[in-house]
């Protein structure tokens, strides 16, 4: 028993000795002087706690490990979308005029959120250890758990810290991270003002908003709505689409394309495959926001759909607003409708141009006439929705 208690003792001691090197790397990158302060006043607690956990693993008549875990397994939700934006990153690199898609603001949005999960992995680690202490009959017993109780309090003000300060931090890199999102996209239509050209559209719509309306504070409400777009809007840059805006509780983006085009499915896949991710992280999301803050769990659906589209541009000055008009715009919000709570379904046009393997894990939604009066033109017969299948 006490050579697995040693094991256990080495692994948080693992985490907490990366910790430190994450922890320094952040105090010297993070714009944010509160979190700055805070993280500097962290770092001192972090190697308090090595140290308590060497002496422990010491007494225990064992080694302390100088090993440092991967701490990209205690946060995957945000290292996926930054494993994601690297490589876009390294590749956009390679072509000029293509650096306009990311911003320090949302490096460091996501930079906190890991800092967030990591912090409560290391927080139910020690309150695991103290279980288990709990649990052993040695005359160290009390001395030890009073050491780990140290780190929990110290890990529990750290948790509290983020809880308290998250939302506040959030309002001062809003703003850009919405202008920054908007303006790509905006800047990519800019290029087909007064055209029609071929798009694949997405709506991602936040389920359950009206009654969150009414049920939460506004405060909640306003951090459930800006999360659900920020998540949203970083797995569309990941996959290389654009936000085209914000509408109430709704992201609706873009992806360039072709119609009956044998290259297409290129497109389609990616736009389906950016949906299912956008279902993914949500359910990522409520792994701390829902169980850590309480906040309700959240749910997403997805309606994609593609055709040609008009880009008009509200205005004459070259900032003015640009707009998408045009019959798939209007398909994908109606699909959108249709879609049950972390689903993905996509309209006629987008099925008939997936790869074989990606059309078979859809299956065809029979609609009935008064619900459904969307016309496909090619065959002048009802255009046909697929939703895709659980599993």
């Amino acid at each position: 028993m006490i050579s697995g208690l040693v094991e256990r003792l080495n692994e948080v001691l693992s985490i907490e000795n990366a910790s430190v090197d994450r922890i320094t790397s952040r105090i010297s990158q993070t714009p944010i002087q509160e979190l700055n302060r805070r993280l500097k006043q962290h770092l001192e607690e972090t190697n308090l706690q090595k140290s308590r956990l060497q002496r422990i693993i010491t007494e225990l008549g064992g080694k302390p490990t100088y090993a440092k875990a991967d701490l990209s397994r205690l946060a995957p939700p945000a290292t996926t979308i930054m494993k994601k934006r690297s490589i876009a990153t390294a590749e956009s690199k390679k072509e000029d005029n293509v650096r306009d898609n990311f911003i320090p603001e949302e490096d460091e949005l996501v930079q906190i959120k890991q800092d967030r999960i990591i912090e409560f992995n290391e927080l139910e680690g020690y309150q695991s250890l103290i279980q288990t202490m709990q649990k052993m009959d040695m005359p160290q017993q009390h001395e030890i758990t009073l050491l780990l109780e140290q780190s929990v309090q110290e890990e529990e003000s750290m948790a509290y810290w983020y809880k308290i300060h998250e939302p506040l931090v959030i309002d001062k890199l809003w703003p850009k991270m919405i202008h920054a999102s908007i303006r790509r996209g905006q800047k990519f239509l800019l290029n087909h003002v007064s055209s029609k050209i071929p798009l694949i559209i997405i709506y991602a719509d936040l389920v359950g908003s009206t009654t969150m309306s009414m049920t939460l504070s506004i405060d909640k409400l306003v951090d459930v709505i800006r999360v659900f777009a920020h998540e949203i809007s970083h797995v569309i840059d990941s996959y290389g689409g654009y936000v085209l805006k914000y509408a109430g509780d709704a992201v609706i983006s873009f992806f360039p394309g072709r119609v009956n085009n044998e290259d297409n499915f290129l497109a389609s896949d990616a736009s389906v495959e950016c949906g299912k991710s956008m279902i993914n992280v949500i359910r990522e999301t409520n792994g701390i926001f829902n169980k850590k803050f309480g906040y309700p769990e959240l749910f997403a659906k997805i309606g994609i759909d593609s055709g040609e589209n008009a880009i008009v541009q509200y205005g004459f000055e070259q900032l003015s607003p640009i707009d998408i008009l045009g019959y798939s715009m209007n398909t994908a919000a109606k699909i959108t409708s249709l879609t049950g709570a972390n689903k993905v379904s996509i309209g006629e046009n987008v099925y008939k141009s997936l790869d074989p393997n990606t059309q078979s894990q859809f299956r065809e939604i029979l609609l009935s006439d008064n619900k459904w009066k969307y016309i496909n033109y090619g065959t002048d017969k009802p255009y046909k929705v697929y939703t895709l299948m659980d599993g």
